[in-house]
């Protein structure tokens, strides 16, 4: 069985993250919340991965924030977050006492789904992005008993379960479809049903976050229910595709192609995969507050999560919701959030083409 690591590193993404912070101390005095309740908004219903993201979040905010103030976290879950985060855009002060979660969904919604987004995610001022990454798996059902067996999978039909084809689905379904696997999609689940379809057998391949594979998934591999064959990988600073670092034994998305195709993944479709990772798996999950925020707040605000960062406390308490990768802070955040809704225009338009090929969803 490929290792999969578990090890928390926290590594601050970029010399960036850093950028601005210098003075931040002394602006960061002159912000206080004491007595104060400071709002975090939840796009989705409780007990998902941003939810649980946001929770394990909440006692350090109260920790480390100056003066000490209350965190409520609020669930306003509904239609791949979108409704929670267009309350954000309408309702959201500039004031450092609102705050959204952010998902790849959320992202999705903001690039694939613009009739009903009235927020503006790219306004928004970043605190904090946490990458997650992806691990695939299959029934042994299939005949795999590892990575080695991945071109088995060619011509059997594979079913698949998720919430939507324009959702943080996106980057698994794509790599289905570019390894050229036939693919039955069933709509409408989200990933903790899907994994226990999966574990019924009405499901013969699934993923999940690395957080969750590690803290489910494992087991049914333990099981002998499930077979890990590849990770998504993530996006070096050089822009490369390499192997996760929590699973470094599992080929990732490219080394996969070049197994099934005998050559290394090119072309309007690669171009497309690699933006829609940066979106599902370097902007995975993530901390804003409103377009606006004074700068001695966000400096505030900034230090606080630096500091989050470097607490032992939450290394040993709340580190596997980061799961050793790198954490962008800040400014550092800024060319990860224009990278990941910015496509070229031969990667829109094959995705516009696979969106409606494939799955009968336009996007403008």
């Amino acid at each position: 069985m490929p290792r999969i690591s578990t090890k928390r590193r926290l590594i601050l993404g970029a010399a960036a993250a850093f950028a601005g912070l210098a003075a931040a101390p002394v602006h960061a005095q002159k912000v206080d919340f004491a007595g104060k309740r400071i709002d975090v908004l939840v796009p989705f219903a409780p007990g998902g991965g941003s939810d649980v993201y946001a929770r394990a979040l909440q006692p350090f905010f109260e920790k480390h924030l100056p003066g000490r103030p209350t965190i409520i976290v609020r669930n306003v879950p509904g239609a791949r977050s979108i409704p929670g985060a267009n309350q954000f855009q309408d309702r959201a002060k500039p004031d450092g006492m609102h705050v959204m979660i952010v998902s790849a969904t959320t992202v999705a919604s903001f690039v694939f789904d613009r009739a009903k987004v009235k927020f503006e995610l790219d306004k928004w001022e970043p605190l904090l992005l946490s990458p997650q990454g992806m691990i695939a798996y299959a029934s042994p059902s299939l005949g795999l008993s590892g990575p080695k067996d991945l071109t088995k999978l060619k011509g059997q039909q594979l079913v698949f379960g998720g919430q939507s084809a324009n959702s943080g689905e996106l980057r698994f379904i794509m790599t289905l479809h570019l390894l050229g696997l036939k693919t039955n999609h069933v709509w409408g689940m989200n990933r903790g049903p899907a994994r226990l379809a999966f574990e019924r057998g009405e499901l013969n391949i699934n993923y999940d976050s690395t957080p969750g594979y590690v803290g489910n998934a494992i087991q049914l591999v333990k099981a002998g229910k499930a077979v890990p064959i590849f990770s998504a990988g993530v996006i070096n600073e050089r822009g490369e595709l390499v192997r996760d670092p929590n699973a470094p034994d599992l080929p990732h998305f490219g080394e996969a192609y070049e197994a099934m195709h005998g050559k290394k993944p090119s072309g309007p479709g690669w171009d497309a995969w690699v933006s829609v990772s940066k979106m599902n798996t370097m902007m995975n999950k993530g901390i804003f507050l409103p377009a606006g925020t004074p700068k001695p707040v966000l400096d505030a605000w900034r230090t606080t999560i630096q500091n989050i960062l470097k607490d032992p406390e939450f290394d040993k308490e709340a580190g596997k919701i980061i799961e050793g990768y790198p954490q962008f802070v800040g400014e550092a955040a800024k060319p990860i959030i224009k990278d990941a809704i910015t496509f070229s225009p031969e990667a829109w338009e094959w995705l516009k083409n696979y969106f409606k090929t494939e799955h009968n969803v336009t996007i403008q």
